[in-house]
């Protein structure tokens, strides 16, 4: 029986799932006018009770009740006929590379559990994650979109981030949590750390583990508080985590979640910490593989894999569960062993992104014994695991994945097009834009743009196109590949009309996402919490993004460019330089204090660097440099005073702000970027949280720590001791002459006395060069996180730039 609902009352309505459903889910229309304003909501199966909703409530919030009201149903109606939902385990191991498993070819360890996961289940040879990099790939896998769809897909979230996944997507998560589903989230988070970035607010009803990575530069923002904390929910378990304690925690409160919901259905995302940087592996298995503490770490996880499939067996579970093994990206760096494919971690090659991925449910119906050659991608897990659990994904959400139910059940060999209508969320990809101009819509189909997959970098650009087994890469030029002839992308490939087919589909995709992108959630503003530009002041700038300006053969360095509506004639400009221990971030991560100074008068770009990952010293000197010549260069484009140009940056890029300032005219630090005609030097100077001194004391017992001074030895191709004269020419102190411009410098009260530069500005006040010092009461190193704090920089700032820039007047 079909009925119409009438929604009226006048009473709120709590919780934080209900303004996450899209507008229209089912048919839904305003009647009235004023307070007699109602939402109805017609095609809707009777319900069990009467329902009276606010005569206000929000089409998204009626539309969840909806959606929640009618999983009810199906799963009353399932348990009726005697059906029980299948539980679904989402098991996301970080870091682990295409090879690194015994069923995927590696000799060097041994993972029987996991390889028995195989066995029983689908192993796929072409399967894609979202992105070669951490948040970007936990994205993708979430929302059943590209990480850029969500605006999610640049670098990884730092620990004083503010962005993440917007409230507004539904995540697979609130789907499975709508259709009466408990849901967890045990493992490393990783897609934002303030409210409402958090799980509980992304559809999960437990969180245990850590919100951020272990890596040296993010722990580095816990060091006053006693280190990274392991959580659950909002509460700290305990301080410092412990990377060899990991795997076996996550897995042990994983069972413990089970036995508390096995008679209900659950969905359990277990996302490991491990395999990332800093490695820790249990006492039970250092030194029991062949492959160092990277192998050690695969065979812990393998035998914790057991452990949990054992508790699911005993629990005689396994007859109603369904079980993914995925990796996040591919192998991370330093893990060298022989692998069919080229790349890892970062990359857009085939080892980057390409990884190891196995689908287990025999009791369901899924297929055992089986090999999947089919290109499949992250994305596509959301509607498939909707429809093995009977959700329909609600109809306003647009993703890009698509159902790979019947693939999985042994119905079909390959991933069915839309048009077949095979399974319940078969027409997903059908909601995507579709609107190809000219030449394209003669040349590529429907379908085969919904099968092609978009790699996109580290930094989020996108970078290659595969269809079926070309892989045709857009930069530095057009170059393709047949991957099933050459899965190491040796050899490339002649053939127009496939080349054009796939360059239209990337210019297509370009337009959807120009279209079509969703934007990043923010953390809630306070003067304490995490800083955030405002939509006022956003919209009053312009921004030219992607700007490429320093190129190295084929290597291309981009920046963003922002510069007030308002403002007439030459402005100054400010080079922002972001941080990350010179091996980590990109220049969104300084793109807050581009907009800031922006909003004051300045044309201000963030750029991003090459990392000490890619090149040692003095590659990232070299591209600040060729950052200030091409802004001189490109001085009437942008409106900019060329005579007028300064620098700020923190923590590593606070360094190269420094040594910006002080090596005007060292040849050794100018590099080959482009626009050599023009002059790298900078007329002011704002280094926050600095090292200026590479041959102190301090810098000599730090580069030789083991731990500590990892970050430097990649940084500068070794200690103070093996690199003296490296490390004099990285120090700005060693450099200062009267020619250089005045410098002030910013440090946090908790920060180490070092960032004060004393040294530097004595040398400044002998030269006769104007200085200072502002250290911003109870902050820690990472300060412009918090906005209160970012505020005060943000103004000091200002007032020493516009200082002075008159001064030269």
């Amino acid at each position: 029986m079909i009925q119409v609902l009438t929604v009226a009352g006048d009473f709120g309505i709590s919780g934080d799932a209900l303004k996450r459903l899209p507008d229209s889910l089912f048919h839904l229309s305003l009647v009235g006018t004023g307070s007699r304003k109602e939402t109805r909501i017609s095609a809707f199966p009777t319900l069990p009770v009467p329902l009276v909703l606010p005569a206000m409530l929000s089409i998204r919030a009626a539309a969840l009740i909806a959606l929640v009201c009618c999983q009810m149903l199906i799963a009353r109606a399932d348990d009726a006929a005697g059906q029980q939902r299948p539980n679904v385990i989402v098991i996301l191991v970080d870091d682990q590379g295409y090879y690194d498993l015994g069923c995927y070819g590696a000799s060097e360890v041994k993972t029987p559990n996991i390889d028995a996961l195989a066995e029983q289940g689908t192993r796929f040879t072409d399967y894609y994650a979202a992105a070669p990099i951490c948040s970007p790939s936990r994205a993708g896998l979430l929302t059943g979109c590209y990480p850029r769809r969500v605006g999610n897909h640049i670098w990884v979230h730092r620990a004083d981030s503010q962005y993440g996944l917007h409230p507004d997507e539904v995540t697979v998560a609130e789907l499975f949590q709508s259709a009466g589903y408990a849901t967890a989230c045990i493992g490393k988070w990783h897609l934002g750390f303030e409210k409402p970035l958090l799980p509980k607010y992304q559809g999960f009803d437990h969180y245990f583990g850590l919100l951020h990575n272990l890596d040296p530069v993010e722990v580095v923002y816990f060091e006053e508080q006693g280190g990274v904390p392991l959580m659950r929910n909002e509460e700290v378990v305990k301080r410092p985590a412990d990377p060899a304690e990991l795997t076996k925690a996550y897995t042990d409160e994983a069972i413990k979640f089970i036995d508390q919901h096995q008679e209900s259905p659950f969905f359990l995302y277990l996302p490991h910490t491990m395999l990332h940087h800093p490695l820790g592996v249990g006492e039970d298995f250092v030194g029991s593989s062949e492959w160092g503490e990277y192998g050690d770490a695969i065979q812990e996880m393998d035998h914790h894999v057991g452990r949990l499939m054992d508790a699911v067996r005993e629990r005689q579970l396994d007859e109603r569960t369904v079980v993914l093994y995925l990796s996040d990206n591919g192998r991370g760096p330093g893990r060298n062993s022989e692998q069919p494919i080229r790349g890892r971690k970062l990359s857009t090659f085939e080892g980057g992104i390409r990884v190891p991925a196995i689908a287990w449910g025999p009791g369901v119906g899924l297929q055992t014994q089986a090999t999947s050659k089919a290109v499949v991608r992250a994305m596509d897990w959301y509607p498939t695991l909707a429809s093995l659990a009977g959700i329909r994904v609600p109809e306003e959400v647009v993703i890009d994945g698509r159902d790979l139910s019947p693939l999985l059940q042994g119905k079909t060999s390959g991933v069915p097009g839309p048009a077949q209508k095979l399974s319940l969320n078969a027409d997903v990809p059908l909601r995507r834009r579709w609107q190809p101009d000219g030449e394209w819509s003669q040349r590529i189909r429907r379908n085969e743009y919904s099968e092609a997959f978009f790699y996109h970098g580290s930094q989020g650009a996108l970078a290659a196109v595969r269809w079926r087994q070309w892989k045709l890469y857009l930069n530095p030029s057009l170059t393709l590949y047949d991957l099933v002839s050459d899965p190491g992308e040796s050899q490339p490939v002649r053939d127009g009309e496939i080349l054009q087919k796939l360059r239209g589909m990337s210019i297509l995709f370009q337009e959807e996402m120009r279209r079509d992108a969703r934007p990043a959630g923010q953390a809630d503003a306070s003067a304490d919490s995490p800083t955030r530009i405002s939509e006022d002041q956003l919209r009053q700038l312009n921004a030219d993004k992607d700007v490429t300006y320093a190129t190295y053969g084929d290597r291309t360095l981009q920046m963003d460019v922002y510069r007030p509506k308002n403002a007439w004639g030459q402005l100054p400009a400010i080079v922002c330089i972001h941080g990350g221990g010179w091996q980590k971030g990109s220049r969104v991560h300084h793109e807050k204090v581009a907009q800031g100074l922006a909003s004051r008068g300045y044309v201000a770009a963030t750029i991003s660097y090459r990392l000490s990952d890619e090149a040692a010293f003095p590659a990232a000197i070299q591209d600040c440099k060729a950052a200030v010549r091409f802004l001189r260069a490109n001085a009437s484009r942008y409106g900019i005073d060329s005579e007028k140009i300064g620098a700020i940056g923190l923590s590593a890029g606070g360094h190269l702000t420094a040594l910006l300032a002080s090596s005007g005219g060292v040849a050794e630090l100018e590099g080959d970027g482009g626009h050599q005609g023009h002059s790298s030097r900078i007329q002011a100077a704002v280094p926050m949280g600095a090292q200026t001194d590479f041959l102190s004391a301090r810098t000599r017992e730090i580069s030789a720590h083991p731990q500590r001074g990892l970050i430097w030895r990649k940084f500068m191709g070794g200690s103070l001791d093996e690199r003296s004269a490296a490390y004099g020419l990285a120090s700005p102190l060693q450099h200062l002459d009267k020619d250089d411009p005045p410098c002030w410098f910013i440090a946090g009260q908790q920060d180490d006395a070092s960032t004060h530069a004393v040294a530097f500005r004595q040398r400044l006040d002998e030269l006769g060069i104007p200085s200072g010092l502002t250290v911003i009461q109870d902050a820690p190193h990472g300060f412009v996180s918090r906005q209160g704090w970012f505020d005060q920089m943000v103004r000091q700032a200002d007032q020493f730039f516009k200082k002075s820039f008159e001064a030269q007047d």
